[in-house]
């Protein structure tokens, strides 16, 4: 019988509120939008489907997911169908009634915040003081809050801060995300981080949970040969194999199948998920068929995919490519 992932992320909807710089969504770099997004029903079916063939956690996605209306309604749902649950926002139309309901449904929200001083520049839109406002009110009413970072060459400066603050107002955990190209990033891939700069985030991240003592992590695998010192990281988790089609995977806007969020290749629709064994992408990611021929010999295969197998092929047209963090030599 078929077992999916345990994780599936349900990217609800296609429209947001913000026009980050970074974002990675396939759609903000193609001529051509989802045409039809899934109905409320429909989801359902999706979220009842997926718990048969195994999934026991969804999050919530986009776009920005609070722009659909029926967002508490499939969170309720997916509760009762016995998921742990996850939403990702920028937090813009996260209120009192939805934050009720957040807790009231166990979701751990993660909030997006990618700056302090150069929040506008990198979303579009000044709001870097209702985000710490809402780590705030997660706190009073004991709600599990994730800062999520986007970190590019632009904020990397303020990386320290950036982290401190959303901690200080209240913050549980933060998840750090290196920007990587995709979607709207394709436009703007001089904010890549070089390896330097890599180690750079992962000594101030390790440097500021210490002294919080709190928990975070890496969000996207990094090349375990260009992390300077592993040994040394104690509160920052960082992996360096690819989750894709084995620990996640991703249903888009109009119910189409991805590995990743980062990839533009669908493999199949929802409701033809019973085949997705034989779709010959899914069984490269599912079994780790795409290993560059610049890894061949390394000492380290066991634990490491080279980096970011949909950054590879997104940038350089192939999953067995180079992460593009490995381009600089």
């Amino acid at each position: 019988m078929l077992v999916l992932p345990r994780t599936a992320v349900l990217e609800i909807t296609s429209n947001c509120n913000h026009k980050c710089l970074f974002c990675c969504c396939p759609w903000e770099h193609s001529v051509s939008r989802p045409e039809k997004e899934l109905s409320t029903n429909e989801w359902k079916q999706v979220i009842e489907r997926y718990r048969f063939y195994g999934v026991n956690h969804i999050s919530f996605t986009g776009g920005e997911p609070t722009l659909r209306d029926d967002l508490p309604d499939l969170m309720e749902f997916a509760h009762k169908k016995e998921y742990t649950l996850g939403v990702v926002t920028n937090g813009r139309k996260v209120d009192k009634e939805l934050l009720s309901l957040f807790k009231k449904n166990d979701v751990l929200l993660s909030i997006s915040v990618p700056g302090i001083e150069t929040f506008s520049a990198h979303t579009g839109v000044d709001n870097i003081e209702n985000v710490l406002s809402l780590f705030e009110s997660c706190k009073a009413i004991g709600l599990k809050t994730v800062a999520n970072i986007a970190v590019t060459r632009n904020n990397l400066p303020e990386l320290y801060e950036n982290m401190a603050l959303p901690i200080l107002h209240g913050a549980d955990y933060v998840l750090l995300n290196r920007f990587l190209p995709g979607g709207r990033g394709m436009d703007n891939t001089e904010l890549l981080l070089n390896k330097d700069e890599i180690n750079d985030m992962l000594n101030i991240a390790e440097s500021v949970l210490e002294r919080a003592e709190i928990n975070g992590h890496i969000g996207t695998e990094l090349p375990f040969c260009i992390i300077k010192q592993p040994e040394k990281y104690n509160r920052l988790n960082i992996g360096s194999l690819c989750g894709a089609g084995k620990a996640f995977f991703v249903t888009d806007p109009e119910g189409y199948i991805k590995v990743c969020n980062h990839s533009p290749s669908r493999v199949c629709r929802w409701n033809d998920i019973e085949t997705i064994e034989e779709n010959e992408y899914w069984q490269r990611f599912a079994t780790r068929d795409y290993i560059p021929k610049s890894c061949n010999g390394c000492t380290h295969l066991q634990i490491c995919d080279g980096g970011c197998r949909e950054a590879a092929h997104v940038y350089s047209g192939a999953i067995d490519k180079n992460d593009p963090c490995m381009l600089e030599d």
